[in-house]
């Protein structure tokens, strides 16, 4: 009878074509992995591989039973996320997703507050731009700014505000060039841009603004940077508002179509623990009393 744990060498290396890339992903020696490999075609009384200098090439034998290690391996990991929930039930912990940007924002100014009222509770919290599943216990909450809505299973989600982008500059910038009030009074201004993981949120006015003439001198992948440079007067920039507000920049006009909500993702089965419903309402509370700041100024104007 084969080792189960020999399926994780299996999928390593079938996944990544050699013995030496699965040793680099499972954090063991190259030897290791082919042994184990060995030991488990010797089990099973088949070839699961085609040994050749290039590397290791799944036999057809081995593209059959691919999917089915697959599944063992995602059930592994659902057993492993119910332990490890049962956990931290147990223990209070509570495992927060979110980006820096709500983080710094929605989570880290009240938690004291949240500590004191609960001071059993741990709070440890993830800060990623990737979306975990929740569903299959890589987190237990996910505060998360969406165009769309959450779906998925074994979630509740909870919308708590809606959100805007807006293109901020400097009181200094101003004072100098003016601020744009709309995508066509960006041709006279030098652009902030955006490049990397943020081009997808590039707004269609940013492209006409260059196509108007705008100049951009300076593109960063990376919301603080782009702050950063809004601060140095190197130009305008879109940032959410939340924190255009927070720095105290002047809101030339709302971006429209980045419009977006703020959304709450929980675990279904942890939703009514008493520490997960306290935390839940306090950052809903904490999402409340900043609306002004996450949606922009109410009568500025939009683009």
């Amino acid at each position: 009878m084969f080792d189960w744990g020999d399926l994780r060498h299996f999928l390593a290396v079938a996944r990544g074509g050699s013995t030496l890339a699965a040793a680099r992903t499972l954090g063991v020696n190259q030897t290791t992995v082919a042994r184990r490999i060995q030991a488990l075609e010797e089990a099973i009384g088949e070839t699961l591989f085609e040994r050749a200098a290039g590397g290791y090439r799944l036999t057809m034998l081995g593209e059959q039973v691919l999917p089915q290690a697959e599944k063992v391996e995602a059930s592994v990991q659902d057993f492993l996320g119910a332990l490890s929930h049962n956990s931290r039930r147990e223990g209070g912990v509570i495992r927060v997703t979110t980006n820096d940007v709500f983080a710094d924002m929605l989570v880290t100014p009240w938690l004291g507050e949240f500590m004191d009222r609960f001071p059993g509770a741990q709070v440890e919290t993830i800060i990623s731009n990737a979306r975990l599943d929740i569903g299959r216990g890589e987190a237990d909450i996910a505060i998360r700014a969406a165009m769309t809505p959450a779906e998925g299973d074994g979630i509740v989600v909870r919308k708590l505000t809606a959100g805007n982008w807006g293109v901020y500059a400097s009181a200094a910038y101003v004072e100098k060039h003016g601020a744009p009030r709309s995508s066509a009074d960006l041709a006279r201004h030098t652009i902030i841009g955006v490049t990397g993981s943020l081009a997808g949120y590039e707004p269609e006015v940013w492209k006409r603004a260059r196509a108007s003439g705008a100049v951009i001198r300076n593109a960063s992948s990376d919301i603080s940077h782009i702050v950063s440079s809004i601060r140095g007067g190197l130009g305008v920039g879109p940032i959410p508002c939340i924190v255009g507000q927070r720095e105290g920049f002047v809101l030339g006009f709302i971006v429209k179509e980045l419009a977006y909500e703020i959304q709450l993702i929980t675990r279904a089965d942890i939703k009514g623990l008493s520490h997960v419903r306290a935390f839940n309402d306090f950052i809903a509370a904490r999402t409340a009393a900043l609306r002004p700041m996450i949606l922009g100024s109410d009568d500025a104007p939009r683009e």
